[in-house]
């Protein structure tokens, strides 16, 4: 058996017999080398081949001595002596990667005990073990080579297999984007007041007839969204509702409603939560019951955590690749609302575009599909509302207007009851 030392010496070593050429397919990160040197030689001689310059014993130890690094002249020498062979370096590269892997998580295991000792939240430090384990996996791991044929039966399956589309309340939407898909990233643009909260959930509503449905709520209390199902579900004024003006049959109403109300809508009103305390929310959810979709209002509102000073567009981008990771690891649609800047209050077609989405085009990048949401608020046409679907990554775009019953937090399809 080949000891780590010698694994790692006998990467150095493949890499100056054959002049620097195995390091075109090494899949090797340098930071899995237990010694510090070693990791500096070899990012030295792969700055070398990128450079063009020849790489032997002599060349790489000159360029370390000019960089002010002390080496010992001796561990290239015997690097390229205790390699059997040149031929065999991602056997070795692997010994290494495995050392490490096993070096990170016996770290990683030491931290999850700490922090268990110190006691706290539960499901904080469940996030954050997972966390600490995913860290200790080598980032040289990579997927196996695959070519076509290789997966063409996998892709054959997929063909024969049901699309589970979970449908939007509206058919007229669905007949662009199909409904709500699996792994999909939804993002609902609009400016405020406008309807992307009645938007978002209505949509919500609809996905919890599939399973249970995480709501995180960054806007409004959870009374709020509460009054909103109860003004949609029973056609009561949100007026009379937001102002406490019930009467007996109101009342009734919202007693029987009450009664038989089983809807798996989870709703976090946490207006400091984070991305992680998201992630947490929705696995808490999945766990009471298996989860049909997840709605986020809205983008900007994200906390972000202390001491992370990243300008604000670098962080909703962060975001944005966040929930579209999440809705492929859970395997449900994720709709998240985000805010419009002014650019289309600017313009003569008020109409909103892609573009207009604010503090980060990689929202538009990571979303499989944008819907832009118009309404003129201040006109004789403030109760219809355009659904502008900016962007289908498998599909049309087009557009389809609605009426929009804010007295009853709803949007309906022209002509439906």
């Amino acid at each position: 058996m080949i000891d780590i030392e010698t694994a790692e010496l006998s990467i150095l070593g493949s890499i100056l017999l054959t002049q620097g050429r195995v390091l075109e397919d090494l899949d090797f990160a340098p930071t899995d080398y237990r010694h510090p040197t070693f990791e500096f030689i070899h990012r030295t001689m792969r700055e070398m081949k990128q450079s063009g310059k020849p790489i032997d014993p002599l060349t790489v130890m000159d360029t370390l001595m000019k960089s002010g690094q002390k080496v010992d002249p001796a561990i290239l020498h015997k690097a390229v002596d205790v390699t059997p062979t040149a031929a065999s370096v991602n056997h070795y590269a692997a010994i290494v990667t495995d050392h490490a892997t096993m070096r990170r998580l016996h770290t990683a295991a030491s931290k999850v005990q700490t922090m268990v000792n110190d006691g706290g939240d539960a499901d904080e430090i469940m996030e954050q073990a997972r966390k600490e384990i995913d860290g200790a996996q080598s980032k040289a791991k990579s997927a196996p080579v695959q070519f076509v044929p290789d997966t063409m039966e996998t892709t054959v399956n997929f063909l024969d297999s049901e699309i589970t589309f979970t449908p939007t309340p509206w058919p007229s939407l669905n007949q662009i984007i199909d409904g709500l898909k699996p792994g999909a990233l939804y993002v609902i643009g609009a400016r405020p007041s406008v309807g992307k909260s009645v938007v978002g959930l209505q949509l919500a509503r609809g996905m919890a007839e599939h399973g249970s449905v995480a709501f995180v709520s960054l806007e409004m209390s959870t009374n709020d969204v509460n009054i909103r199902l109860m003004a949609a579900d029973l056609k009561i004024d949100m007026r009379k509702l937001m102002r406490h003006e019930l009467d007996a049959t109101d009342w009734a109403k919202i007693g029987e409603w009450v009664q038989k109300n089983d809807l798996p809508l989870a709703i976090n009103d946490n207006t400091g939560s984070s991305i992680t305390d998201i992630k947490r929310f929705v696995r808490n959810v999945h766990r009471r019951k298996p989860l049909a979709g997840v709605v986020v209002d809205y983008l900007q509102l994200m906390a972000q955590q202390p001491g992370d000073n990243r300008p604000r567009h670098e962080f909703v981008a962060d975001l944005s690749r966040q929930l579209k990771i999440m809705a492929m690891e859970l395997d449900v649609p994720v709709v998240a609302l985000s805010q419009l800047n002014r650019g289309s209050t600017a313009r003569e077609d008020q109409r909103p575009k892609i573009s207009d989405l604010r503090e980060s085009g990689a929202v538009e990048q990571d979303a499989d599909v944008v819907i832009l949401l118009h309404r003129e608020i201040d006109s004789e046409k403030r109760y219809e509302i355009d659904m502008l679907v900016g962007k289908n990554r498998n599909g049309p775009t087009g557009a389809t207007s609605m009426e929009f019953l804010g007295y009853w937090a709803s949007i309906r399809d022209k002509g439906k009851s």
